[in-house]
């Protein structure tokens, strides 16, 4: 049956989804694996510190009078081992939203290439259009030159618009070819594999305003303040973990081995509590310590301030972009009447003006896919601005919107 299936497959082309690009993505990237082991690194490092803060030692010492083991294992410590586990399970966290926020990131990156792709794609099929009124344009007027029914210099301004429109062409297919090899790249797929982009599956809630307020509440989630938070928790803990004088320890240790001189073989158990009494050194990183950490705060709350201040003009960006949408529908709307009369109308001498409204038409479909283009990049940015996941723009629904009042 996977014989008959992979058969099939041969010679048809992947058809995506801008939610399959995404799916693949997480799944196939090599920088999302490369955080996957920086986690499980981090998950290592924490583990070692668990098991070093109570596993035991054992030394072999060996000198001209005897030669002897010792087991040694820490039964009781209230000082830097209970401060750094604690640390090291800050540095878990802090990687573990590092995965986090490029997953959403990669999200966002594989939406734009997408979209990108989907637009140049149109694009270049506006400017083949135009290119292709232009170069009959040209085409007759160098037919009328060699009648003597036309001049030079009007030969040339047609050839020159038909370049211009080549030269753009070219330039789109170039940046079409680079997009989608980018895409690939970040999909995990082969470079010579065949890929169609199905068209974007996205309704724009025209009918709805941004509610600022409502995004407020949420700005803890935000994944840069949410890594800094874990940093300054980091820095505090390290610096608890330096306050170790006057915090006993307790040991068990064992001796087993043997007396060269007295030529006799022994075994000791001791118990010992030990005092830190006195450290210089500790003063000196205690103050450096909390000089980062202070340091870190201050950072906190730039960072805070940047993103509300990023989210009060939210509203203002999503007023622009809806507008735009708006006319962009409206402008569509007179392309294809426009074109629908052009067809009506048509005569051998108003050849040119139906090719124009046909280019005219594409060009209103670029214009009108670039805007709704423009608002889901949007969305994606307002939910990842959250911490949210920024897929969640593809839905129909956002918690942040509310019933817009229509104005006329």
């Amino acid at each position: 049956m996977l014989l008959l299936l992979l058969l099939f497959a041969v010679g048809f082309s992947l058809e995506l989804s801008l939610s399959d690009a995404i799916e693949l993505a997480l799944k196939n990237n090599r920088v999302l694996k490369k955080l996957e082991k920086e986690l499980k690194s981090a998950t290592f490092r924490k583990d070692l510190a668990v098991f070093e803060r109570f596993s035991p030692e054992l030394d072999l010492r060996a000198s001209k009078d005897r030669l002897e083991a010792v087991a040694r294992i820490l039964l009781l410590e209230f000082g830097k081992r209970a401060h750094k586990i604690k640390a090291e399970e800050i540095r878990r966290q802090i990687a573990q939203i590092t995965l986090e926020e490029f997953k959403n990131q990669l999200k966002i990156e594989v939406a734009k290439l997408y979209t990108d792709i989907l637009i140049y794609d149109i694009l270049a099929q506006e400017k083949r259009e135009f290119m292709a009124v232009a170069f009959v344009r040209f085409d007759r007027e160098r037919e009328k030159l060699r009648l003597g029914l036309s001049d030079r210099v009007k030969v040339a301004q047609l050839e020159r618009t038909y370049r211009m429109y080549r030269a753009q062409l070219f330039e789109i297919q170039r940046k079409y070819n680079e997009t989608l090899y980018k895409l690939k790249r970040y999909l995990g797929i082969d470079m010579k594999e065949d890929v169609v982009l199905k068209h974007l599956n996205f309704n724009v809630p025209e009918n709805e305003s941004l509610d600022e307020s409502e995004l407020l509440k949420h700005i803890k989630d935000n994944y840069r303040l949410r890594i800094k938070e874990k940093e300054i928790a980091y820095y505090k803990e390290l610096e608890k973990g330096e306050g170790t004088l006057y915090k006993p320890e307790v040991v068990l240790e064992g001796r087993l081995g043997r007396d060269f001189d007295d030529k006799e073989n022994y075994a000791k158990v001791n118990a010992y509590i030990r005092l830190p009494l006195f450290d210089p050194r500790i003063g000196f990183r205690k103050k450096t310590l909390k000089e980062k950490r202070l340091s870190l705060i201050r950072e906190y709350e730039e960072i805070k301030s940047e993103i509300e201040e990023k989210i009060y003009t939210f509203p203002y960006r999503w007023d622009e972009y809806l507008e735009k949408y708006k006319y962009a529908k409206t402008n569509m709307e007179w392309a294809e009447r426009n074109l629908d009369l052009k067809r009506s109308e048509y005569e051998l001498q108003l050849a040119f003006d139906l090719g124009y409204a046909m280019a005219y038409y594409t060009q209103a479909e670029r214009q009108l896919l670039e805007s709704k283009v423009r608002i889901l990049l949007f969305l994606m940015e307002v939910y990842h601005t959250i911490g949210k996941d920024p897929i969640q723009a593809l839905k129909g629904t956002h918690f942040f919107m509310r019933e817009r009042v229509q104005v006329q």
